[in-house]
C-alpha cells in the first residue's frame, strides 16, 4: 500500500524539479518574491546563480554595464535569500553553503575580467561574505564570526 504513494512522492519530485530547471528566469523571479521561508531562500539563490551565468556572458560578450547591473541583482537576491532563511529558522545551513559558492563563483568570475571593470564583482563578492557572515553568527553565535584578513 505505501509503495504506490512512495513511487507517486518520487516522480513528482522528479518533475517539480525537472519544472524549476525549465522556468524563465522572470518566471523564477516571480516565484522566489512570492515564495515565503525556507522555500523563499532556495528560490532567491537559484534566481542569483542564474543571474551570477548570465551576468558572465554579458561580461565575455563585452556588455560590462549590463553584466554589472545583473551582478547587483545577484547581491539582492542573495541579501533576500539570507533574510528568508534567517527570519524562518528554515534552510539555513543550505543557504549558507549556496552563498559559498556564489561567492566562490563571483570571484572567479571577477579575476577573468580587465582590470579596470574588477573592482565593482570585488564589492558585491565582499559584500556576499558578508551576508554568509552574518548568516553564520546567526546559526551558530558570535563566535563564529569570521576573522578579518590583515
Amino acid at each position: 500500500m505505501r509503495a504506490p504513494f512512495r513511487i507517486t512522492a518520487v516522480i513528482l519530485i522528479l518533475v517539480g524539479l525537472g519544472w524549476a530547471a525549465t522556468q524563465s528566469a522572470s518566471e523564477l523571479k516571480a516565484h522566489a518574491d512570492a515564495a515565503q521561508g525556507g522555500e523563499k531562500a532556495k528560490l532567491c539563490l537559484e534566481y542569483a546563480h542564474r543571474q551570477l551565468e548570465d551576468a558572465d556572458k554579458l561580461f565575455n560578450q563585452g556588455e560590462v554595464e549590463k553584466g554589472q547591473a545583473e551582478i547587483r541583482e545577484v547581491v539582492d537576491y542573495a541579501h533576500k535569500a539570507a533574510t528568508a532563511a534567517s527570519d524562518s529558522g528554515k534552510r539555513l545551513k543550505e543557504t549558507e553553503i549556496d552563498l559559498r559558492r556564489l561567492s566562490k563563483r563571483m570571484h572567479d568570475i571577477g579575476e577573468s575580467l580587465a582590470f579596470e571593470d574588477r573592482d565593482p564583482v570585488r564589492k558585491a563578492v565582499d559584500e556576499i561574505e558578508q551576508i554568509r557572515s552574518d548568516l553564520l553568527v546567526r546559526m551558530w553565535g558570535p563566535q563564529a564570526q569570521p576573522k578579518r584578513k590583515s
